[in-house]
């Protein structure tokens, strides 16, 4: 193999690999847009509902008609909607770590596939008596090809840990807020009890 047949190998290799990059910038920039459109709409919602419980709040003639506001309007429809807004986010991203994988994946094959050519080419036209070092050269490459297999099953594993790690968030904060719920609907049914005593 002359010089100019391992430029061609290497300028083939580089175009799949810009192909694939602008193919993940390309995907990136579309999640991007979903993210920032499902993060306004979040807030809109919740300003909107923010501002209508505020003008309750004011126009409540008492203390009790304040609090009831705060308990019927509060907490379930903002943690229902945070709720929502993060499973929204949650399914974006695993969806960008699934294609990204994906196309990582094929980048790789691609990859051992042109390298396990090109060794196998050069291999082929090494000088006689240079069999020592292509052998060293074939299980260096062949060790460096399983280094990166094990590095795509360790991302693989981060991303499944990082994605249970925001599903445990999400529930353990409902269920905070359930347990707020339940002491503000005790106290609040303390004074009541109180008054008709």
């Amino acid at each position: 193999m002359d010089y100019e047949q391992i430029a061609g190998k290497l300028n083939e290799f580089s175009a799949k690999n810009v192909q694939g990059v602008m193919a993940l910038t390309e995907k990136s920039l579309e999640r991007s847009h979903k993210l920032a459109e499902i993060s306004f709409d979040t807030t809109k919602s919740l300003l909107e509902e923010a501002n209508d419980t505020l003008s309750k709040v004011l126009n409540a003639k008492d203390p009790q008609a304040v609090i009831s506001i705060a308990q019927e309007n509060g907490l379930d429809g903002i943690t229902s909607k945070l709720a929502a807004h993060q499973q929204s986010v949650t399914k974006i991203v695993r969806e960008a770590a699934e294609e990204m994988t994906a196309m990582s994946d094929a980048s790789m094959d691609q990859m051992k596939t042109t390298l396990k050519e090109w060794v196998e080419t050069m291999s082929a036209n090494a000088p006689a008596g240079s069999d020592a070092f292509v052998n060293a050269f074939k299980t260096s490459i062949d060790t460096a090809l399983q280094s990166l297999g094990q590095v795509q099953a360790a991302t693989k594993e981060v991303l499944n840990k990082v994605e249970k790690s925001t599903e445990e968030a999400v529930e353990a904060i409902q269920g905070q807020v359930a347990n707020v719920k339940k002491v503000a609907a005790k106290t609040t049914a303390r004074p009541a009890a109180r008054k008709t005593a």
